[in-house]
């Protein structure tokens, strides 16, 4: 059963653009068909009939090196299009932001060349933040008691990617307070939790120490005593009963496979249930969850596109790229 979502009028204008732009969201045959193709040259032709017809021409080289810079600028072009139409850019927002932590993290070490096109941290920001301007970090980032800490800039640490990660939850826990959407604040909420479990799993499989995470992660909210509570029982097999429902049930089930990175399979198969979560606003009339699905629908589509290219120019076996493909918006 589809639950109902209030219709919202002010939303009316850019959920009409919306109804527009999902006539070009594509099945999963085509991802299929794409990942069956004989010739790399041939996927070109099919992505004429994509969102990223307007970023490749036919006669395109794909060896460059930025070119997977091409699939994230276009997902930030129509996500832009579509923010500043909206009354409230936070169903826009949410998606946006996590690269914009990947800059900081870029220009926190003092380099200027940003791997994803900035966001809502505009470049004046970053590039103030890399000359040794700090009155210029988010204030997500400066909530930690560790944040002036000099260790944060020995880049062998890894503190610094523990703090970025812990401002990003952050933000996105602000978001969550700011929206009166049920759906939305559910998205995050099981985001979080799932994002603090790669971040400590991820650090288990490398034998790091779980108590620099308890010192660098926190706070985060709600959410903090996750952090205290999974790294005071030990193994991934104790964490089930923590984390409960069904991300409790999908870490579970992952940590059976015997795959070398068990914590992208979790990745994987929990954003796939969150799309199932959020396509309930596609039903919406108008609203901000309509913006909501439509925009993490237009990220699935770009990332499914960016793997199945980038897959198939460096000889990724087909099975593991369909084994990869996230579920799609139609």
């Amino acid at each position: 059963m589809i639950p109902k979502i209030p219709n919202k009028p002010k939303w009316g204008f850019v959920s009409g653009r919306i109804n527009v732009l999902e006539s070009g969201f594509l099945p999963k045959e085509f991802f299929l068909n794409m990942i069956n193709i004989e010739k790399v040259d041939d996927v070109v032709v099919l992505l004429q009939d994509t969102f990223l017809r307007d970023y490749i021409s036919p006669g395109a080289m794909w060896l460059g090196e930025d070119f997977s810079a091409v699939f994230d600028r276009c997902f930030n072009d129509i996500a832009f299009s579509i923010r500043g139409d909206c009354p409230l850019s936070l169903p826009v927002d949410i998606f946006l932001i996590k690269n914009d932590y990947l800059n900081l993290k870029t220009a926190m070490v003092g380099k200027k060349t940003f791997l994803f096109p900035p966001c809502l941290f505009s470049i004046d920001m970053l590039l103030a933040i890399a000359d040794g301007d700090y009155s210029y970090l988010p204030p997500s980032f400066r909530e930690s008691p560790q944040w002036s800490d000099s260790e944060l800039f020995d880049t062998g640490s890894g503190n610094l990617d523990i703090m970025i990660d812990g401002a990003y939850l952050r933000h996105l826990i602000l978001y969550s307070h700011q929206t009166d959407s049920w759906l939305i604040r559910k998205y995050i909420r099981y985001r979080v939790i799932s994002h603090l479990i790669i971040i400590l799993w991820r650090a288990l499989n490398q034998g790091i120490s779980l108590k620099r995470y308890q010192q660098y992660l926190p706070p985060v909210g709600d959410f903090t005593y996750l952090i205290d509570e999974l790294a005071g029982v030990g193994g991934i097999e104790n964490w089930r009963a923590i984390i409960g429902g069904e991300i409790g049930d999908i870490l579970f089930e992952c940590s059976e496979y015997e795959e070398a990175d068990n914590t992208s399979v979790f990745d994987y198969r929990v954003m796939n249930y969150l799309s199932r979560i959020a396509h309930d606003g596609a039903y919406q009339t108008a609203g901000p969850e309509r913006v909501f699905a439509f925009i993490l629908g237009l990220l699935t589509e770009i990332q499914n596109l960016k793997l199945i290219v980038v897959g198939r120019i460096n000889r990724v076996d087909p099975g593991f790229l369909r084994n990869r493909l996230r579920d799609c918006y139609v």
